[in-house]
C-alpha cells in the first residue's frame, strides 16, 4: 500500500503518540521515518514539534517550530498565538502568575532566531482582534529588538497599523499607545519619514493627556505639582520629536525652552511669545499646535488645583475666581495706564499650599490665549480647528475649557451679559454683576451665598468667639481675610492707588461672608449719593466693620460722614444698637453728637434701652436737654463694652445679612 496516504500518516503518527510516554527514542523514530516518506507533510510535522513539546524539548521543539514556520506560516496561527502570549505575559503582565506550560513556551521562544522571534510577536499582532494585545504586541518588538526595528525601518509601520483602531481616549489601549509605544517609536526611529498620519497620532496623544487623569496624581499632596509637570513633559517631548520629523523650525520647541530656563510653565510662554514676534519664520501649523499643547496644560492644571483634593485635608477645597472691589478714591490722577492687576489665592486652611499655584496656570493660560486670540484670524481658526479634531474632548460643551472661557473674560473685561446664564456660582455671578454696575443683581446674588450657607450649616450664628473659629490659623486671620488688606496698596493712606484685583475664593464659611459684604459694600457705596433713606447709609457703615481698619475702609467712611453731615440727620434705630459694635465708629458719632449736635441729629438708640436703666425718652442730639445727652452718652458707653471680644465680627454680619436681606436690596432699588 502507498505509504503516503492519509491512512499511513495517521498510523505514524499514532504509533509515536503511544511510545512517548515510554519511549521517547522510539517516538522519534516513528515519527523520522514518516517525514522521510512524505517529507512536505504537515501533520507530521506538527506532530514532531509536539513531541518535543510534552518531552520538555525546548531547543527540539524551537527546532521543528522553525521548519514548521518556513514551510507552513499560514497553518500556524494556534502556535504562534500561544508562544506569542507567553512572551506578552512574561514581559506585559508582571503581576500574573505564569503556568509551567508558558514558562517552557519562553524558553522554546528564546531558543528561536531573532529574525523569527521578530516575525512570531508580528504574525501575532497582526491576527489579533484585540487592538489592546496588538499595541502590547508592538511594543514588544521595540523593546526586545530595538537595533533590528531601527535597522529595517519599520518603526513606522508599527504606529501606523495602529492608527485605523478607534478606540475610547480612556481605553487601556490608549494609555499604552500614548505612554509607552509612539515615545518608544520616536526615540528608536531617528529617520520616520514625514506623513500627515503623524498629525493623527500627535491628536491622539494630546487629547489623551487633556481628558485622562493621572491615577498617580489622586491624593497626592506635596508632590502634585512636580508629577504634573513630570507627566506633561511627556506629551511636550512628543510634540518635539514629530515637529522634527515634519521639519518644524520651531521644533524641538519644548526642549530648547526648558534647557534656556526653569522649564515653567510661564518661561515656556515667553519663550512662545518670542516665536509670535517673529511668526513669519514659522508656520502656522507649527505655532498652533505648540501653543495648543502649552495652553491646555495650563488650563488643565488650574481646572485641576480649582478641586484639588488632598489627603491631608480629608477633600477637596473649591477655588472660585472672583473680582474683588476697592472704592474709587473721590480725586485720582488721570491716567491712561489700566490698573494694575493682582490676583491672589485663598489662605484658608483647608486649601492646600499645593493650590496657591493655581495663580501661576491661570494666568499663564489667559495669555497664552490673548496672543492666540490676538494674532490674526489664521492662528486662532487653526487652534479651534486642532482642538475640535479631537473628538472625545467635546470642546463646545468640555466643562473645564467653558468655566475657563468666562473666567477669562471676567478677568479680561470682555464679558456680556449672555455670560449670566452660564455662571452656577452665585459668588461669580456677584462678581460678574458687580462689575457691570449691577448693583441690585450682585447684591441678590451675594445674599443668596448668605442664604446658602445658612441652608448648610444651620441658623446658629454663634456670635461668641469660640463658635465657629475661622478657616484661618493665627492671630491676624481678620487680617488675611480682609478684601481691603492695606498690604494691597501700601501702608500710607496718601500712597493708596487702584488695584484691579481677582481672588481665587474658597468655600470657607468665614470667607463667602467677607466676599459677600465685599460686593455689598461696593453696590452700597456707589448708590450712596442716591439712596433712598438713611438705613441704606446704616447697612453700609455695619458692613464696613469687616473691613476696618484699612485705608480703603476709611474713604468710605469719610464718605458716610460726609453724607450724614449733607443730609443733618441720620436715623439707625433699631439696627445700630444690634449691629454698630466697632469702638472707632462708636467714638466718631460720640463726636459728632458733643461737637456738631447743633448741626447733625442722631437718632440711634430707641426707647427699648429704658429696659436697661437708661430712660424712656428717644435719644436724639438736636435741641434736647442735657438728661437726654448724658443718656446718650451712657447708650454709647454700653454699647462701647458689647466689643469685649465675646461677640466674634463675621458671625455678626452673617446674622446681619440673613435678617435684613429684603432691606438692603430695598435700598438698590433705582430712584
Amino acid at each position: 500500500m502507498p505509504f503516503c496516504n492519509a491512512d499511513a500518516i495517521n498510523y505514524f503518527v499514532e504509533k509515536a503518540r503511544d511510545c512517548s510516554t515510554t519511549n521517547s527514542y522510539e517516538a522519534r523514530a516513528w515519527l523520522l521515518t514518516a517525514s522521510s516518506i512524505a517529507p512536505t507533510n504537515f501533520q507530521i510535522q506538527l506532530e514532531a514539534y509536539a513531541l518535543e513539546k510534552r518531552l520538555g524539548n525546548a531547543v527540539g521543539a524551537a527546532n521543528h517550530f522553525i521548519s514548521l514556520f518556513s514551510k507552513f506560516l499560514n497553518c500556524l496561527d494556534e502556535e504562534i498565538a500561544e508562544l506569542g502570549n507567553s512572551v506578552r505575559n512574561h514581559h506585559m503582565n508582571k503581576g500574573t502568575k505564569e503556568t509551567p506550560e508558558q514558562l517552557f513556551l519562553l524558553q522554546v521562544f528564546s531558543a528561536l532566531p531573532k529574525d523569527i522571534q521578530m516575525e512570531v510577536l508580528m504574525q501575532r499582532s497582526e491576527h489579533t482582534a484585540i487592538i489592546y494585545e496588538k499595541c502590547q504586541f508592538m511594543l514588544l518588538l521595540v523593546k526586545l529588538y530595538p537595533d533590528t526595528v531601527d535597522a529595517k525601518g519599520v518603526g513606522a509601520d508599527l504606529l501606523y497599523n495602529v492608527l485605523g483602531c478607534e478606540s475610547d481616549v480612556f481605553s487601556t489601549f490608549r494609555n499604552l499607545l500614548v505612554v509607552e509605544l509612539v515615545p518608544a517609536v520616536l526615540q528608536l526611529s531617528k529617520n520616520l519619514a514625514p506623513s500627515k498620519r503623524l498629525i493623527t497620532l500627535l491628536n491622539q496623544c494630546i487629547e489623551y493627556y487633556t481628558i485622562v487623569p493621572d491615577p498617580l496624581l489622586v491624593g497626592r499632596s506635596e508632590d502634585f505639582i512636580e508629577l504634573t509637570a513630570k507627566r506633561w513633559d511627556g506629551l511636550f517631548g512628543i510634540v518635539d520629536q514629530i515637529g522634527i520629523i515634519l521639519s518644524w523650525k520651531i521644533s524641538p520647541f519644548f526642549s530648547i525652552a526648558t534647557q534656556n530656563s526653569s522649564g515653567t510653565a510661564e518661561s515656556m510662554y515667553h519663550s512662545l511669545s518670542l516665536a509670535f514676534q517673529h511668526k513669519s519664520h514659522y508656520s502656522t501649523n507649527e505655532l498652533a499646535y505648540v501653543s495648543v499643547v502649552l495652553f491646555l496644560r495650563c488650563l488643565v492644571t488650574a481646572d485641576q488645583l480649582a478641586s484639588y483634593s488632598s489627603s491631608n485635608f480629608g477633600g477637596p477645597s473649591k477655588l472660585t475666581l472672583v473680582e474683588v472691589f476697592y472704592p474709587q478714591p473721590r480725586c485720582q490722577p488721570s491716567s491712561d495706564l489700566p490698573a494694575p492687576i493682582v490676583t491672589t489665592v485663598s489662605q484658608n486652611y483647608s486649601v492646600s499650599s499645593v493650590q496657591a499655584s493655581i495663580n501661576s496656570y491661570f494666568i499663564t493660560a489667559v495669555k497664552l490665549w490673548q496672543i492666540i486670540t490676538f494674532n490674526g484670524n489664521r492662528i486662532e481658526r487653526e487652534v479651534r480647528t486642532i482642538l475640535l479634531s479631537m473628538k472625545s474632548l467635546h470642546l463646545e460643551t468640555w466643562p473645564a475649557f467653558q468655566k475657563f472661557l468666562i473666567d477669562f473674560r471676567i478677568y479680561t473685561g470682555q464679558y456680556n451679559s449672555s455670560d449670566i446664564p452660564l455662571i452656577e456660582n452665585p459668588l461669580k455671578l456677584a462678581s460678574l454683576l458687580c462689575s457691570m454696575s449691577n448693583f441690585k443683581g450682585a447684591a441678590a446674588a451675594a445674599l443668596n451665598a448668605i442664604e446658602t450657607i445658612g441652608q448648610r450649616e444651620g441658623t446658629n450664628f454663634g456670635e461668641n468667639s469660640e463658635n465657629g473659629k475661622s478657616g484661618l490659623a493665627g492671630s491676624a486671620d481678620r487680617e488675611d481675610l480682609s478684601f481691603f488688606n492695606y498690604q494691597m496698596h501700601g501702608k500710607d493712606k496718601r500712597d493708596y492707588s487702584v488695584q484691579k484685583r481677582f481672588h481665587f475664593i474658597s468655600e470657607d464659611r468665614f470667607e463667602i461672608i467677607y466676599y459677600a459684604a465685599n460686593i455689598l459694600i461696593r453696590c452700597l457705596h456707589e448708590t450712596l449719593d442716591s439712596a433712598i433713606d438713611e438705613y441704606c447709609t446704616g447697612h453700609l457703615l455695619t458692613l464696613l466693620q469687616l473691613e476696618w481698619p484699612s485705608h480703603a475702609a476709611e474713604m468710605v467712611m469719610d464718605h458716610i460722614m460726609a453724607d450724614i453731615r449733607k443730609r443733618g440727620s441720620f436715623c439707625y434705630f433699631p439696627n445700630f444698637a444690634d449691629f454698630v459694635i466697632e469702638p472707632d465708629f462708636l467714638e466718631t458719632f460720640m463726636f459728632l453728637a458733643n461737637q456738631e449736635s447743633k448741626t447733625v441729629a442722631l437718632e440711634l438708640f430707641g426707647p427699648g434701652i429704658a429696659a436697661s436703666g437708661i430712660g424712656s425718652r428717644r435719644m436724639a442730639t438736636r435741641g434736647v436737654d442735657k438728661g437726654a445727652k448724658n443718656d446718650f452718652k451712657h447708650a454709647m458707653k454700653r454699647q462701647m463694652v458689647r466689643n469685649d471680644g465675646s461677640i466674634r465680627i463675621e458671625n455678626m454680619i452673617h446674622k446681619f445679612l440673613s435678617l435684613h436681606a429684603a432691606d438692603i436690596l430695598r435700598c438698590l432699588d433705582v430712584q
